[in-house]
């Protein structure tokens, strides 16, 4: 393993990749890099033209080479959209992030793009695939296929219920769903799967899924509702990448657009990098700076969140079954989140999330009216679509995605102290609850 554990490479693994350029100050080196804003870098006279140009200048005018020609080293950055020295340090720490789980020696490359669905998109494209299929929950990364398809009219697009492959985990003789049955092309083949599953949390078995696909096939995981060291996607033979939306967890604070691809072979990385100089879907020096800054304490913090949404659920779960007092039994119908799940004791759930299940998690209340109620009467969270962030974040799902419940309410827990989310959940509960009553006795009347 690492010689070091997850913490400790967060705050130390882009150490290699820094520069005495980027950070130095007339004190010394900064603890923490400066964020440069630069989008182009000075670059060194050619090595044949130091001397040539040193005499030319001395018979000129008689100057002597005082702007730096002749100890300048060819540096490695020409125009931010091909990389800079941000984008590298970040990429070395989610690099090593993605690959804390590896022996010593294996490396695996992160590729920092503008924002996730920039990612997902890359992810795709870089196998040039003529076949997708894609077991996913969130509509955006549904909505970035259909794009990748619809200007490439030789490709064709497979959806899979993510339930389906549940199976795969209990029973090896399970049958495949059709569309994975029916690759005849792995080389050209990508199937995306997100795990877990937005926006229901459903955690499917990545080591099932990857043993049952044809040699050659491309799978690609969308690991955003659970980041390392919740989850370590690529620790599983067969996974070519995984991709997050860092605007998430990795990025934490609810102030930055970002996405992530993460690979094995540095060949994918370095056309990943030369399609994203091409495209122009590299972040700004903002938001990598900003993405550095955020991934430091992810540790931290995912800890924190983990704990308090696994708290929640369990609280909610009692609500829904009847045993919180002045919350009455049918209030809560559904909780939706891998602690309480059925398949929560499976031993493949364990080995694929060894850091414990997503802060995300959500809950179907009694009615529509209640459920869209309830984000706007928490007053220890706020009604606001995305997730990860430190404070806990509420939304009527149906709001953003119409294959949802209309009742549904999902819930993206913070670093709030759980006893407090608890105690304004037991007071929310009962007002959005009264609000549907309300809602349905208005509806009646009219009638």
């Amino acid at each position: 393993m690492h010689s070091h554990n997850l913490n400790t490479l967060l705050a130390h693994a882009d150490h290699a990749a820094a520069t005495a350029t980027e950070h130095a100050t007339h004190a010394g080196p900064s603890v923490t890099p400066g964020l440069t804003l630069s989008t182009t870098y000075t670059q060194p006279v050619p090595a044949d033209l130091v001397s040539l140009i040193a005499a030319a200048e001395r018979e000129v005018d008689g100057s002597e080479l005082n702007n730096g020609h002749a100890a300048m080293t060819r540096p490695p950055y020409v125009y931010s959209r091909y990389g800079s020295p941000v984008v590298d340090r970040v990429e070395a720490v989610l690099g090593a992030l993605e690959g804390a789980y590896a022996q010593e020696g294996d490396q695996v490359h992160a590729v920092v793009y503008a924002s996730g669905l920039t990612a997902i998109h890359a992810a795709i494209s870089v196998y040039k695939p003529t076949r997708i299929i894609s077991a996913v929950g969130y509509h955006g990364t549904a909505a970035a296929i259909a794009e990748y398809v619809t200007n490439r009219p030789t490709t064709v697009h497979a959806r899979v219920d993510p339930l389906a492959l549940v199976a795969l985990a209990s029973s090896p003789n399970a049958a495949l769903p059709a569309a994975l049955a029916a690759i005849s092309d792995p080389a050209h083949t990508v199937v995306i799967v997100e795990t877990p599953a937005n926006p229901l949390g459903t955690i499917l078995p990545l080591a099932a899924i990857a043993s049952r696909l044809p040699t050659g096939t491309h799978l690609v995981v969308d690991g955003t509702l659970a980041p390392p060291p919740l989850q370590y996607a690529l620790s599983i033979r067969g996974v070519s990448a995984v991709m997050h939306s860092a605007t998430k967890y990795l990025g934490g604070h609810s102030d930055l657009l970002a996405g992530v691809v993460a690979v094995h072979d540095p060949n994918v990385a370095s056309a990943l990098r030369a399609s994203r100089g091409t495209l122009g879907g590299a972040p700004g020096a903002m938001e990598a700076w900003l993405l550095l800054r955020s991934v430091r304490t992810l540790g931290v913090r995912v800890k924190a969140q983990v704990a308090g949404a696994a708290a929640l659920a369990k609280w909610l779960e009692g609500a829904r079954t009847g045993q919180v007092k002045g919350i009455a039994a049918g209030a809560v119908s559904a909780v939706h989140h891998g602690s309480i799940s059925t398949i929560e004791e499976a031993s493949w759930v364990a080995a694929q999330m060894p850091g414990g299940h997503s802060p995300v998690l959500s809950v179907e209340l009694a009615s529509a009216a209640a459920a869209r109620a309830l984000p706007h009467v928490l007053k220890l969270a706020t009604a606001a679509t995305s997730l990860g962030g430190v404070e806990t974040l509420v939304e009527w799902r149906r709001q953003h995605d119409n294959g949802v419940s209309d009742k549904l309410v999902r819930v993206s827990v913070g670093i709030e102290d759980a006893s407090d989310l608890i105690a304004d959940w037991d007071r929310a509960i009962r007002v959005a609850v009264r609000v549907g009553e309300l809602a349905a006795s208005s509806s009646s009347s009219v009638q």
